[in-house]
């Protein structure tokens, strides 16, 4: 048996890739880059030969891009309490 699985990577906009890994993690690891998306659609075929198609919601992988994530709502949220004292003082 192959170790190195095909997985085919597509957004809503109807981009599509395709790359060739040893599993899924690393296959999203290195095309999470690629989509702008929340959200992508996966499809590969599992160790056993069973059929997987689901999605996935992206950035994964190290803390530095999940902080990245939480340090934009963060920001997000601190314009929007600014904007409300902004209106209650005027």
């Amino acid at each position: 048996m192959e170790k190195m699985r095909k997985f085919k990577f597509w957004n809503e906009a109807g981009e599509e890739k395709e790359k060739e890994a040893l599993s899924l993690k690393k296959a999203i690891m290195s095309v999470q880059g690629d989509f702008k998306d929340k959200v992508i659609g996966v499809e590969f075929i599992s160790k056993k030969g069973k059929h997987i198609e689901t999605s996935i919601s992206i950035p994964i992988g190290r803390k530095i891009r999940q902080a990245i994530v939480v340090e934009k709502r963060r920001a997000e949220q601190k314009a929007k309490l600014e904007a409300r004292r902004v209106v209650r003082s005027a």
